[in-house]
């Protein structure tokens, strides 16, 4: 680029600030686990763990994922890795001579995409690594479904940081939603968890994008209903999980009892830190280890507000 600036790179969420630092992001999830299942997650974890690594592979949407590590200990959590194992549309070798070649793979051999995680069981709180190759939200809670062979889901929902959730629980009265979804292949997420409406107008219009606002009148009483409102926006949440950059907004405008205007934008409003990490310029990828202390550092800077929320550590 000539400017002798230093410019981010963003393959896989880790941009290069200069030659040794590197930034690795972390998103928090709230565990939900079906009280038919009759295990909890730390339950699920070891149960997984235990099995000979041969045996944690499971292919899930097209894609084989593995539970690398799993070790509870540090603060009453589990640490651990979960990788995607990429079998097909691998890059090819090259340097900078101008030479390109394939890489020599065996038949299971693939390229193991890393993704690191934190589980706080007192919380039922998930610290995932976000990497753009890696095991997505949606995926790593499929994994545990087929791996443990549970016929219900468990859902990964996106936690919404402590001053947003404070706002939507104030807000009494919804004036206005907004919602933005990109072009889905299949719109049959939205069914089976009250979105149905939407799978109708998209089947109606032939439109399978959808950018509507849901507003009522400016009457002081007129409200959208609430609980509808929240239900749906739940779902939405869970849905761009598992469709990373589908879902484009979620915004909800109200106000409180008070008539104080509230406004959340439920996708801006999550949980994220970024955590720099030292690393030399001939290092090629983040070893686990060094992943592992940015998501404690996370934790920490995150730990005070994830308890007012969800409880005290007993």
């Amino acid at each position: 680029m000539g400017d002798g600036a230093t410019h981010p790179n963003f393959e896989n969420n880790i941009f290069y600030l200069d030659s040794m630092s590197k930034i690795l992001n972390v998103d928090f999830f709230k565990v939900v686990i079906p009280a038919d299942m009759n295990l909890s997650f730390g339950e699920v974890l070891q149960k997984v763990i235990q099995a000979p690594a041969e045996q944690r592979f499971q292919e899930v949407r097209l894609h084989y994922v593995s539970l690398h590590e799993a070790v509870f200990g540090w603060q009453e959590t589990w640490e651990g890795e979960i990788v995607r194992l990429r079998m097909d549309n691998i890059p090819v070798k090259a340097n900078l001579a101008g030479k390109i070649e394939d890489f020599k793979l065996a038949d299971d051999e693939g390229i193991g995409e890393q993704s690191a995680f934190i589980y706080h069981p007192a919380t039922n709180i998930l610290l995932l690594q976000s990497n753009k190759h890696g095991v997505s939200p949606g995926n790593f809670a499929r994994y545990f479904e087929l791996i443990i062979g549970s016929n219900a889901s468990i859902y990964i929902d996106p936690v919404i940081q402590l001053d947003a959730l404070q706002r939507l629980e104030q807000m009494k009265t919804v004036k206005k939603l907004n919602i933005s979804i990109a072009a889905l292949e299949n719109m049959s997420v939205f069914e089976n968890c009250g979105l149905e409406e939407f799978v109708n107008l998209t089947t109606a219009y032939q439109a399978p994008a959808i950018d509507i606002d849901f507003k009522v009148s400016r009457s002081k009483k007129s409200s959208l209903p609430l609980e509808k409102v929240r239900n749906a926006t739940t779902s939405l949440l869970r849905i761009s999980n598992q469709n990373q950059n589908q879902v484009k907004k979620i915004r909800i405008s109200g106000s409180s009892d008070d008539d104080d205007s509230l406004y959340v934008d439920l996708l801006k409003d999550k949980m994220r830190e970024s955590i720099q990490i030292q690393a030399p310029k001939s290092q090629r990828n983040i070893p686990y280890l060094e992943r592992q202390k940015a998501l404690r550092d996370a934790w920490e800077k995150r730990k005070s507000e994830i308890l007012k929320m969800y409880g005290k550590i007993n």
